[in-house]
């Protein structure tokens, strides 16, 4: 992964030390907002013990200062994001919510703590809104809130799009939007539900695609086979989307959506994982990888290293490994790193050779 935000990697590729790195859970689904800053101020008390054993105080004083001005900040401690990660030295501060869990840790020294900002959910931007996709209308649900919404000249139905549309009858010909049809005859009903859908669809390809030329929008596809499938066998290829959910999600509690997002993007987790192993796999068969972290360290030097990915169980927060991971962000080489508890059948670190 390679992180775009400037600040951040500026931050993170200074040379001011001490460095200092706070990483602490958060409990989105209920914030409860002094446990959180309980164990943040438990945290800091540790970073300033650390601080005042091993540093002179004009190297730090404006971190701290910076770090104890956020126990003010309740917006902070109320997050409904699961992590924070917090990086500091004495010039400056960057705080950054992430998605996945993290076991509490504080770090002080020459290097950030930053393997939690490189995990593939962390880097890949997430879609921003699910598409229930009908005969003739959409629902329009944000991907974070599970709300349903309203999007800006974005007719969610077709009889709000031609308002002269009757979805019950059976005539042959009509006026559009103020278009004459240009078909007549004795079709069946369901010639002209599958025409309706048909004009429909178009008229949401365009529009879809549009929010995503100005906007970045991109969406999750969600609905039943019969019309999700007509849907994508003209549009799959369309650069709103963003994935794929069979099933429509209408008839839902907020509980079950809840839990088919969570699913969904869990198995896309499981997908990227399973990539990024065979990839790891395939360049070990062709003697392209290497595990030595001195070696390594070479190798990113002389920019030999096509990708770096670290495998770690989400116990273990290697200072090495850190340094290694922020080399390769500098260098602006592709790095990942994937937890995956219980699998020990990967070298913790691997580096992909050109």
């Amino acid at each position: 992964m390679k992180l775009k935000n400037d600040n951040l990697m500026k931050l993170l590729t200074s040379d001011n030390e001490p460095k200092i790195s706070i990483i602490l859970p958060i409990h989105p689904e209920t914030p409860q907002a002094e446990t959180n800053l309980l164990a943040y101020k438990n945290l800091l008390k540790d970073v300033k013990k650390d601080l005042e054993l091993n540093y002179p105080r004009r190297e730090w004083n404006n971190a701290v200062k910076n770090l104890e001005s956020l126990i003010l900040d309740r917006k902070l401690w109320n997050s409904d994001k699961r992590a924070l990660l917090i990086f500091a030295n004495n010039d400056n501060m960057e705080i950054r919510a992430m998605e996945h869990t993290v076991l509490a840790k504080e770090h002080v020294g020459n290097t950030f703590l930053i393997q939690d900002l490189l995990l593939p959910e962390e880097n890949v931007k997430r879609p921003d809104y699910l598409l229930n996709i009908s005969r003739d209308r959409v629902n329009v649900i944000d991907i974070n809130s599970l709300k349903e919404v309203e999007l800006p000249d974005l007719h969610t139905r077709f009889s709000d799009y031609y308002s002269d549309f009757d979805a019950n009858s059976n005539v042959n010909s009509g006026s559009y939007g103020g278009l004459t049809a240009t078909y007549h005859g004795h079709r069946t009903k369901s010639e002209e539900q599958q025409k309706d859908q048909s004009i429909y669809y178009q008229y949401l390809d365009k529009e879809l695609t549009n929010l995503n030329r100005t906007k970045g929008y991109t969406f999750v596809l969600a609905g039943l086979s019969e019309t999700l499938d007509v849907y994508l066998k003209s549009y799959k290829n369309s650069p709103y989307i963003g994935g794929i959910m069979h099933g429509s999600v209408m008839n839902l509690s907020r509980a079950e959506l809840a839990e088919r997002v969570n699913d969904y993007f869990a198995f896309e987790r499981i997908a990227e994982v399973e990539q990024v192993k065979n990839n790891v796999k395939a360049a070990g068969e062709k003697n392209r990888v290497i595990n030595d972290l001195s070696i390594i360290d070479l190798a990113l030097n002389n920019r030999d290293v096509k990708s770096l990915v670290s495998f770690n169980d989400g116990s273990s927060y290697s200072v090495e490994h850190n340094k290694l991971l922020i080399k390769s962000l500098i260098n602006k080489i592709n790095c990942r790193v994937l937890y995956t508890p219980g699998d020990n059948s990967y070298p913790s670190m691997n580096a992909i050779l050109y």
